[in-house]
């Protein structure tokens, strides 16, 4: 089953709970994009009206492979405009309240999954019905950790544990699956090089490489390397902060569901295998329907049961929660929110799962969906709760 091989094959409309007006102290715009994440988009928006980035509101993160519709906001006397391939930007009105995550009501999806084989169809069927049921695990799903490429490397954890140098490291070093053949050949000789900062100076191609850089040519003590990481932009910070809390939350849902389904299944993932289930229990049912789950911070919220999971998985990776009290990091924090363990899709009866023969690979099915989520959840993790 392939997902996204085309940007139409994966549309998604964000649904908010936001007032309209003729007037009022923000201006709310339609993104319509393809081809690009969020946050480039948003880059690129504030750089043409030469805007600082931080005044323009948005709930979400979207895909770049994929069709997405999201609203942003800017105080009212910014009037933006755009222009840009694979990009619109679409004046909707005025509202009294910023577009953020807490306006969100959820999204609207309608996918296409390709070349599935004819044999797999009943399976298929029976498992949609099976999610209609019993929910499926509200996971964060792979593109979440797009800043992590190793579980036991991350960016945040080492901040967390006070590791800067290490944290620095990985910030030059990490090679992403977008990265093409020359930027790989520099981040590897920054990491050849590492700790000779006058040689690795030249090949600084950011801005705030060069910052860096410069603070650590000053000298390497454990203030400089605190120093350094505050250089680091808030966006980028704030991402790598959000990737972990998302890894983190995952590792405490899957000690949960492990605690009330029967024949788990695993599912392969970028940096974990996902735990999924077919059926639950009534009982089961009852309790995940139940659960919310908090995200790892200084404070950790909830009953006793889950707050002591969070709390062993910190303790299993080295860590205990006041360590997420970063009084010297000043660009980004963590912090706790709940998030539900299983969720379930909203399916649009207009227009029925629906099975046809594959016009891009011929011999198989696709499959078309719409339904809608809460804000937050997957809809790939649903997609691949469909395989059998």
């Amino acid at each position: 089953m392939k997902i996204k091989v085309t940007p139409e094959d994966f549309i998604v409309r964000e649904l908010i709970n936001l007032k309209l007006k003729a007037d009022g102290p923000y201006r709310i715009y339609l993104l319509e994009k393809r081809h690009w994440n969020t946050i480039d988009a948003l880059l690129a928006i504030a750089r043409q009206n030469r805007m600082p980035m931080a005044k323009i509101g948005y709930g979400g993160r979207k895909d770049r492979h994929a069709v997405t519709y999201q609203y942003i906001s800017v105080p009212k006397k910014y009037d933006l405009s755009f222009n840009m391939s694979n990009v619109k930007l679409t004046f909707m009105g005025f509202a009294d309240d910023f577009v953020s995550a807490a306006v969100l009501k959820g999204n609207q999806f309608e996918i296409t999954a390709r070349k599935i084989p004819l044999h797999q169809k009943e399976s298929i069927l029976q498992r949609i019905h099976e999610i209609s049921r019993y929910g499926y695990p509200n996971y964060f799903d792979d593109q979440r950790f797009g800043c992590i490429m190793k579980s036991d490397e991350i960016l945040a954890e080492r901040i967390l544990r006070k590791h800067y140098k290490g944290a620095l490291k990985l910030y030059f070093t990490t090679i992403g699956p977008g990265d093409k053949k020359a930027e790989k050949q520099r981040k590897r000789k920054i990491e050849e090089l590492w700790g000779d900062w006058h040689a690795i100076a030249p090949l600084c191609k950011t801005k705030a490489e060069r910052d860096i850089i410069k603070i650590l040519l000053e000298g390497d003590s454990k203030s400089q390397l605190v120093k350094a990481i505050n250089v680091i932009p808030k966006e980028e910070l704030s991402m790598h902060f959000s990737a972990y809390q998302s890894f983190l939350w995952n590792l405490s849902l899957e000690q949960v569901l492990l605690k009330h389904i029967k024949k788990p299944f695993k599912i392969k993932g970028k940096i974990m295998d996902y735990a999924f289930y077919k059926t639950l229990d009534e009982g089961a049912l009852k309790k995940l329907k139940n659960t919310q789950i908090p995200t790892a911070a200084y404070k950790i919220p909830g009953n006793a049961e889950i707050s002591k999971i969070v709390r062993d998985i910190l303790s299993e990776r080295g860590l205990k929660p006041s360590d997420f009290n970063l009084t010297k990091i000043r660009k980004s924090f963590f912090k706790s929110f709940f998030r539900p363990a299983i969720v379930f899709p909203v399916w649009d009866h207009t227009v029925p799962v629906l099975f046809k023969e594959d016009d891009i690979y011929p011999g198989f099915l696709k499959l078309q969906l719409k339904f809608n989520l809460p804000s937050g959840s997957f809809a790939t993790m649903l997609i691949k709760g469909l395989r059998d």
